[in-house]
């Protein structure tokens, strides 16, 4: 079975885990249930995220769409984010309410889901693990290929990491609500539900901001990608003949893409188009090894910047 649908049975799967949760968690009146759901539901849309990413990116560009789908995971990535922000801010609402006014609670829909719940997510999680372990290990086996597809590898497999810790916390989380509902079993401490719904709930937004951020920042086109001017700078100016450059645009339009260009200003000397090219492609060897993948440099003679600046003035 490919990786493909590997990820889309366990995005099938947990769906099914989320819809019964939600209804024997109404049925029970246990909020911790629903938030748990609610929680799987954020880290489905992440594997989905994941699963977009791997199907997605496979398809050609065409000249309408000359970048692809390479948005379509940032976007999804951001909008599932808001929506369970937004959710997980209510149900924080809702928790204290009831812990407030307390209600009769049926723990046994509790244990016997999450416990359900508990296997379904450990076992996404296990098979999630080995297809990042193959894929690091296929990588591995073909390590001279060229630098584009080694960057291509090294980030989907952190893809389907992330999608792997999801599931793993979603697997902790309904194992918290297996032990609240034996508390509540046994004790009658029906109080715990709305403790629990509430740690849930911060935690959830918690460990949701990095990703709302950086979706966000990456749809505004902003520089998200860790290297700092300095070192930039270095790479860019190596050459004795190179000037300065300008016009730089750094953006990451999806997680396994970064996207470079501008304009590198040259001495006023002769140069012929290999010289020229030789200088360019040193450049973009060296960002390759950086991580960037899709490098975009033209060339301008200071001439042209002095004309472009008398034309401004």
């Amino acid at each position: 079975m490919s990786r493909e649908k590997k990820i889309l049975l366990i995005i099938i799967v947990n769906i099914i885990i989320i819809i019964s949760e939600i209804v024997f968690g109404i049925l029970s009146n246990s909020f911790a249930l629903i938030a748990d759901a609610l929680h799987n539901t954020g880290d489905v849309l992440a594997v989905v995220v994941t699963y977009l990413a791997l199907v997605l990116g496979a398809k050609t560009t065409t000249f309408k769409q000359t970048f692809g789908y390479l948005r379509a995971e940032m976007m999804a990535a951001f909008v599932n984010t808001l929506f369970l922000y937004i959710t997980m801010i209510y149900m924080i609402y809702e928790a204290i309410n009831r812990f407030l006014n307390p209600e009769i609670i049926n723990p046994i829909y509790m244990i016997i889901v999450g416990f359900i719940a508990v296997i379904a997510n450990g076992i996404s999680a296990y098979i999630l693990n080995n297809i990042g372990v193959s894929s690091c290990a296929h990588e591995h086996d073909h390590n001279h290929s060229h630098s584009h597809n080694h960057s291509h590898n090294q980030n989907e497999d952190a893809n389907i990491k992330s999608a792997y810790l999801h599931m793993l916390s979603d697997a902790l989380i309904s194992v918290a609500v297996v032990v609240a509902g034996i508390f509540i079993y046994f004790f009658e401490v029906y109080f715990i539900d709305s403790i629990l719904t509430v740690i849930f709930s911060i935690y959830i937004l918690f460990h949701s901001y990095p990703l709302l951020k950086k979706s966000f920042l990456s749809l505004m086109d902003m520089n998200i990608i860790d290297i700092s001017q300095e070192k930039l700078e270095l790479i860019i100016k190596e050459n004795t003949n190179v000037i300065e450059y300008h016009d730089l645009h750094i953006h990451k339009p999806s997680s396994k893409h970064n996207f470079i260009s501008f304009h590198l200003v040259l001495k006023d000397i002769e140069m012929n188009l290999e010289e020229i090219e030789k200088i360019t492609s040193n450049i973009e060897h060296k960002l390759n090894h950086l991580g960037f993948n899709h490098v975009l440099i033209q060339v301008d003679t200071s001439k042209k910047i002095k004309r472009h600046t008398n034309c401004i003035l």
